[in-house]
């Protein structure tokens, strides 16, 4: 059964089309990636989707909801969590305080109340759950730090569990492998699949880290211009011809 289904969607920005009629859907508890060179609307798909932006036409469902009909701060509350591309932390707040902050969705009296002590059990909640994510990830050591001055990396797996302490049933992650290292990529991969299993998520994801897209998705989608050019396993998407040539630039040879 799908959980995410995107029908027909398109999106203008005056002149210039950003996506244009694309069609997907995602089965529950799948990886699934989107990927393409720049400027192919990845990030717009994903701002679609958070309802940062309003397409133009098309359907975007969640779990059968409509999620168009929804305005922007009710996502997070209806299961869709997301990172983004450049790091949205907030370097003086503590590491724990910063993962805490993406539970306010989650919670009946929201964060900034619950921090007013305002709902003491829902803040005692939050924290035991953005402490026991901050373990998982090998960060406990860090809880009481502030973010100002760690490692790009370390960030990284900061933004995932703050992502993360929402519940969702969907996580949307944006470039997650962007800056870190060989050995740090390969260790991320790991860390999504094991999150995924282990509070069964379903996982939609933009990469440009080919490696790690290849080896942890079960489902790509390939885009071009706005436009989708392929579907399907990791393997078939690898050696179709039209995405070789939107990577490579080379011309598709008509058969």
């Amino acid at each position: 059964m799908s959980l995410l289904e995107v029908e027909d969607v398109e999106v203008r920005f005056g002149g210039v089309v950003a996506l244009a009629n694309l069609t997907f859907s995602i089965a529950a508890g799948e990886i699934f990636a989107l990927i393409g060179p720049n400027g192919a609307g990845k990030t717009t798909l994903f701002n679609v989707v958070s309802r940062l932006y309003q397409p133009s036409q098309g359907a975007v469902r969640f779990a059968g909801t409509d999620l168009l009909a929804l305005p922007a701060h009710r996502i997070a509350a209806s299961g869709i969590a997301r990172t983004f591309q450049n790091l949205a932390l907030i370097p003086g707040l503590s590491v724990l305080d910063n993962v805490a902050v993406g539970a306010h969705a989650a919670t009946s009296a929201g964060f900034w109340r619950s921090g007013l002590r305002l709902n003491r059990g829902e803040e005692r909640r939050v924290r035991a759950d953005a402490l026991g994510l901050l373990d998982r990830l090998g960060l406990a050591d860090l809880a009481q730090r502030p973010c100002a001055g760690l490692p790009y990396g370390t960030l990284k797996r900061i933004e995932l569990a703050r992502a993360m302490v929402a519940r969702p049933r969907l996580l949307l992650l944006d470039e997650p492998a962007a800056g870190l290292t060989h050995a740090e990529v390969d260790e991320l991969g790991g860390v999504i699949r094991s999150l995924r299993d282990e509070h069964d998520l379903t996982v939609l994801l933009v990469e440009h880290h080919m490696g790690m897209v290849m080896g942890i998705s079960d489902n790509v989608v390939v885009m071009d211009l706005g436009a989708k050019i392929a579907e399907g396993p990791p393997a078939d998407v690898q050696a179709n011809p039209a995405v070789i040539a939107a990577y490579l630039g080379a011309p598709v040879e008509e058969v």
